[in-house]
């Protein structure tokens, strides 16, 4: 049966769901399309109302999760816990949301700490920083969290958020001095936005980060910070990763209804949604 899908946000010329989207579903033969749409904070009621209306689902990137979550009309655990919802399915009717976000973070860094995590980093307080912080919570309740955000009122809601969920938070202003003590950084800011920081880091050739980086921005790829991070010998995982691990939950809901229930030919769907964000 054909069903159309897509991907909304702001900017979204540069995203790779449609490839990902598209790889998964000719593994799984279903005659299914994903395209993506500009759609700017705001408009996104307007825009499945008009545009959307024939459509069966979508993936939902910045700045829109906070209006996917009051859009829906039922909601996830995780997304009533973090008020940001990244999947829309229509099921009898009703719109149904999701939020992925959190299983791609916990999968695409899981793997590869190598040790237990005692400290972490975010960067930036919207709604990717609120899916961290439950990822945090989840791989280790007992790390310190530090939170480094220009929004200030966004950062103390964070630090309340992340104490509501028994994690030790507080912000800092020290940006270069957190990434070098955290076992993991995890920057949720858009593409180029920390270009500057990673600069200064090249000059300072007795920066050594500890730990694990996880930089949610895939365009370009790899990042002036990832590029920092790796030249340093430190890992680095890719946002590439975490995109793959959540649309493979969008896709278990778009198919099964369940983000948890594992599609069939599961390692194949993953193999081809890996290709196809490398092209």
């Amino acid at each position: 049966m054909s069903k159309l899908f897509a991907v909304l946000g702001s900017p979204i010329s540069h995203s790779k769901s449609p490839a990902i989207h598209g790889a998964a579903y000719r593994v799984l033969n279903e005659e299914w399309s994903y395209g993506r749409f500009e759609v700017v904070r705001g408009g996104l009621k307007r825009f499945i109302e008009n545009e959307g209306s024939t459509y069966s689902g979508f993936s939902v990137t910045m700045p829109l999760k906070g209006n996917a979550f009051s859009f829906a009309d039922e909601t996830d655990d995780l997304s009533k816990l973090t008020k940001a919802t990244n999947t829309l399915v229509l099921s009898n009717g009703k719109w149904l949301g999701f939020n992925t976000d959190i299983f791609g973070i916990t999968q695409s860094v899981g793997s590869k700490l190598s040790s237990p995590m005692k400290s972490a980093l975010i960067i930036g307080s919207g709604a990717t920083a609120t899916s961290s912080l439950v990822a945090i919570a989840q791989l280790s309740p007992t790390a310190t969290v530090k939170i480094f955000a220009r929004n200030k009122q966004a950062a103390k809601d964070l630090v309340a958020f992340g104490k509501s969920l028994n994690l030790e938070v507080r912000r800092t202003r020290f940006l270069i001095s957190a990434l070098a003590k955290a076992d993991l950084v995890i920057s949720t800011l858009p593409g180029g936005a920390l270009d500057d920081v990673a600069k200064k880091l090249t000059t300072r050739t007795s920066f050594k980060p500890k730990g694990l980086l996880l930089d949610v921005a895939y365009s370009p790829w790899p990042s002036a910070l990832a590029t920092v991070w790796s030249g340093r010998g430190c890992p680095v995982a890719s946002g590439k990763d975490m995109l793959i691990w959540q649309a493979l939950a969008q896709i278990r809901i778009f198919k099964n209804g369940n983000p948890s229930e594992p599609l069939l030919n599961e390692v194949a769907v993953l193999e081809a949604m890996r290709i196809a964000a490398d092209e």
